[in-house]
């Protein structure tokens, strides 16, 4: 593959025939009975827990997937797939950083990330998995998770996704408390495993998304080249895309028509260590491929984000960050999940490069966008005007040059204890600025219907 804005039609074509065959002939690996009994009955070929799906199964419901969809909330609808980017905050951190402090996320994080994200104009959903709060006990903590972000966030959000039990009382809380039935409400986000699998748990969700006619974002992304998927880039995305097709094919088997998003979330290996590399260039590479794929099947995609391997903030952070933030707009991705301030292969979410984040993103936003050359860009007349010896100087290009030219990042060079500074100072401004709508008796008393009160924030 040529490094281009994606991958070619050919190389395209070759992706999806060869997953046909793979699913036709080696089929996915699906746990669950239910599962394994709605596949037969659609015509797939059942062998114990081996699932087989010809082609016109798979293609028939690859064109059942709408090419855009809206997610409702109280504060309005975000949609996606219309051509604009969906930011989503990161996803699954289970450390926090601060000021080069790393610990353990708690409850008073998980509240900041919500309330940060929910003022944060850049980001269009709020989720539940931004961080673990890991002095929230287990059994109560998918709960405490989407009731917090209800109390802190109007945004449309994520579901909780865990189990069956957790997707249907975080799809029924939503509606509940947000007074909105019989439209999308929240965005489930599911993966296949690496090599081919279905657990019991995606089984589970994307059903409970179906019967419930939820979105959902299917994505294949755990294969680690030449352990779970095999050595090469391209037989990594070869698998990752029948994986993805396949969890396709289950929820258009149940609900046809339902929204889904192509998700490929995939990373780049260390061939002596045999460890993820999410900072990566073939990180990058996937996410150019993904646009490639997801454009040939005319669904809305999924990929990149603000990865990085480091675990601090140093060259390294912001070269990776750069190169797969990068990708990711020239991609167009539809959705970009990871958004502002992953490091750490995912395990952190950094507090001061959540800031850092957002002008890396919209530094390269206005470089993707380019510049524009015109007779009146150009400004001839000016330049004869002024002449050769004379100057630029006026309020009226004092106006334009600000226009043209948004700041970005700190400005000129400082130390990195003046770096931290500066953004640990804009959290808490943005923290102690922090406003949102009281909320009612009646959606107190739901909150209160799912948690005790020594546990809501």
């Amino acid at each position: 593959m040529k490094l281009t804005l994606s991958i070619s039609k050919k190389e395209c074509d070759l992706i999806h025939e060869q997953s046909l065959k793979l699913l036709k002939t080696m089929g996915i690996t699906v746990f669950s009975n239910e599962a394994q009994e709605i596949f037969r009955k659609a015509g797939a070929r059942v062998d114990g827990k081996q699932v087989f799906l010809d082609a016109p199964l798979v293609e028939e419901s690859l064109k059942l997937v709408p090419s855009a969809f809206p997610v409702y909330s109280n504060s309005g609808r975000v949609v996606v797939g219309k051509g604009e980017i969906c930011t989503l905050p990161a996803y699954g951190g289970t450390y926090v950083s601060r000021n080069e402090v790393i610990a353990l996320g708690t409850r008073r994080d998980y509240v900041n990330f919500t309330k940060l994200n929910q003022q944060n104009q850049l980001i269009k959903m709020a989720s539940p998995y931004t961080i673990e709060p890991f002095d929230i006990p287990l059994d109560l903590r998918s709960a405490y998770r989407m009731a917090m972000l209800l109390k802190y966030s109007d945004k449309p959000c994520l579901s909780i996704v865990g189990s069956q039990e957790e997707s249907c009382a975080c799809i029924a809380m939503v509606k509940r408390y947000r007074g909105i039935d019989h439209k999308p409400v929240v965005l489930g986000n599911v993966n296949v495993s690496a090599p081919m699998i279905m657990g019991h748990s995606t089984t589970e969700v994307i059903t409970v998304h179906c019967l419930e006619n939820q979105p959902l974002m299917i994505a294949c992304g755990s294969g680690l080249s030449g352990l779970t998927a095999p050595p090469t880039p391209g037989g990594n995305f070869l698998l990752a895309n029948a994986g993805i097709i396949a969890g396709i094919v289950f929820a258009q088997i149940q609900s046809p028509g339902l929204p889904i998003i192509y998700g490929l979330p995939l990373f780049g290996v260390d061939p002596f260590k045999a460890e993820t590399l999410v900072g990566s260039p073939a990180t990058a590479l996937f996410t150019l491929a993904a646009k490639g794929m997801a454009e040939y099947y005319k669904i809305p995609f999924r990929a990149g984000g603000t990865f990085t391997d480091s675990k601090y903030l140093d060259y390294q952070s912001g070269f990776e960050s750069g190169i797969n933030l990068l990708s990711t707009l020239l991609a167009e991705v539809d959705c970009l999940m990871h958004s502002f301030g992953m490091e750490d292969a995912l395990k952190t979410i950094n507090y001061n490069k959540y800031i850092l984040d957002e002008y890396a993103f919209l530094s390269l936003k206005d470089f993707v966008q380019g510049m524009e050359i015109n007779d009146v860009t150009t400004m001839m007349d000016e330049i004869l005007k002024v002449g050769s010896t004379g100057n630029y100087i006026s309020s009226r290009n004092l106006k334009l040059i600000r226009k043209q030219y948004r700041p970005h990042g700190f400005g000129e060079g400082k130390t990195k204890a003046a770096v931290l500074k500066e953004t640990d100072d804009e959290i808490i401004r943005r923290l102690d600025s922090y406003q949102f709508t009281a909320q009612t008796k009646e959606q107190i008393k739901i909150i209160r219907g799912y948690l005790p009160d020594e546990y809501i924030d």
